[in-house]
């Protein structure tokens, strides 16, 4: 059972409204029921899935990801069962924040939640 994370207010060039976002959330939360997550810098994050992720849940996150924030740099690996997601402008950590947090289960921290 997942719990639900609180929703962060739309990021400023989401596509998704709040019910798609909450859907999206979802989405990453259970993508990374145990993997690992790490962020090698602010403006990336990984993660490591123990075993091949549902490949009908990583496909539609990645293409929902794709539509609607084109901001994010989304890689894939199947070889290294590896998801990298990334921003180049700093302006968008906040958006990677809460994909780290969908995806480890987690609050992000209050300092995170600040534009």
């Amino acid at each position: 059972m997942f719990t639900p994370i609180e929703l962060p207010l739309a990021v400023a060039g989401c596509g998704l409204d709040q019910a798609q976002l909450a859907q999206q959330l979802s989405r990453y939360q259970r993508l990374g029921a145990g993997a690992v997550v790490t962020r090698p810098s602010r403006l990336v994050l990984t993660a490591q899935f123990a075993g091949s992720p549902d490949r009908e849940l990583l496909t539609t996150t990645l293409e929902t990801e794709r539509e609607c924030c084109s901001f994010f740099a989304l890689e894939y690996s199947e070889p290294q069962r590896r998801l990298t997601v990334s921003v180049s402008d700093p302006a968008r950590i906040p958006a990677l924040d809460e994909i780290a947090s969908a995806l480890s289960g987690t609050q992000p921290a209050a300092s995170e939640q600040q534009s």
